[in-house]
């Protein structure tokens, strides 16, 4: 399974359902809304795993999240924690770059900015928890202990274009 794979999953299994009923916005809304957060998060993923200085808590937290039942996604999102979610937000993204999202998806969607946040909060541990367990299935079948070239595999190549093209197409 592949980055494509794990975007399909968590964007056609209830998720913007769920983030709508958690948010009070309409379905439509949710998906356009996350249609603009989930490039910027993978980016930040992208980010903490090519940081020599972040990598290793990355993949800790990867493997931690990995764990988690993450197969039924609006069963997921029902629990999600969204005040760990504001925690991963916060070490993928620093606070002028949730800004500046927050700003670019409220002048697109007219969705407030805390909404915008809350958002982020509740895609952020399914995002960690689809990757950890998508880097650990693949490290099992390659037979690779090695996570970093996993997840460097699994981002490589994701770009905010690319991303955003894939979620335009599987959110319709």
């Amino acid at each position: 399974m592949d980055m494509t794979d794990v975007l399909k999953l968590m964007i056609n299994s209830g998720a913007a359902e769920q983030v709508s009923q958690q948010t009070g916005i309409s379905v439509t809304d949710a998906a356009e809304v996350m249609e603009d957060l989930l490039p910027v998060l993978l980016m930040g993923m992208k980010g903490q795993a090519a940081n020599k200085s972040t990598q290793d808590g990355f993949l800790q937290a990867l493997a931690d999240h990995g764990k988690q039942d993450s197969k039924n996604t609006a069963k997921f999102l029902k629990k999600v924690d969204t005040d760990d979610g504001a925690k991963i937000v916060n070490h993928l993204l620093d606070a002028k770059e949730q800004e500046a999202v927050a700003a670019k998806a409220r002048k697109k969607s007219g969705i407030d900015t805390k909404t915008i946040l809350k958002i982020m909060a509740i895609m952020a541990p399914l995002l960690m928890s689809k990757m950890g367990s998508t880097a650990k299935s693949s490290a099992k079948k390659s037979g690779s202990d090695d996570m970093l070239s996993v997840v460097g595999g699994l981002l490589d190549g994701v770009d905010a274009g690319d991303v955003i093209k894939l979620a335009s197409l599987l959110l319709k």
